[in-house]
This record gives C-alpha cells, structure tokens and sequence, in this order.
C-alpha cells in the first residue's frame, strides 16, 4: 500500500484536533483515514497523561489570592 503523505497529514491534524473525520474530494480516503486514526489516538494518549486537578476551580481562586 502506498500511503499519500498529504492525505494522512490532513487526517491526522483532523483527528489531533477532535474534528469529525471528513476527507476532501480531492485526497485519498485510505490515507486520510490512517492518519486520522492515528492523530485520534495521539489525542487521546494526551489526555491520558495530562495532570487532573481534583478541585481546579479552587487551586485558581488561591492562586489569585496569593497574587491579589
């Protein structure tokens, strides 16, 4: 299989950004879908490792009391 480079981009900005996956006429649906795949997955191994806050509304109100 040859993959278009700049139908997988396409696809995998698509999914990196959460858009809904919505291939162009004009670029290649297989490789657009691959890369969609992939920036999904991307985007979700982001999230998975990104720091939660248990109470974050509260951690900005002593933030700004601190500074205020």
């Amino acid at each position: 299989m040859i993959i278009d480079l700049d139908s997988w981009e396409t696809g995998y900005a698509d999914g990196k950004l959460g858009r809904a996956p919505e291939c162009p006429i004009e670029l290649d649906p297989s490789s657009y879908s691959l890369g969609f795949r992939q920036g999904r997955a991307s985007r979700a191994g982001m999230r998975a490792n990104a720091p939660r806050l248990r109470y974050p509304l509260l951690s900005i109100e002593v933030r700004l009391r601190r500074e205020g």
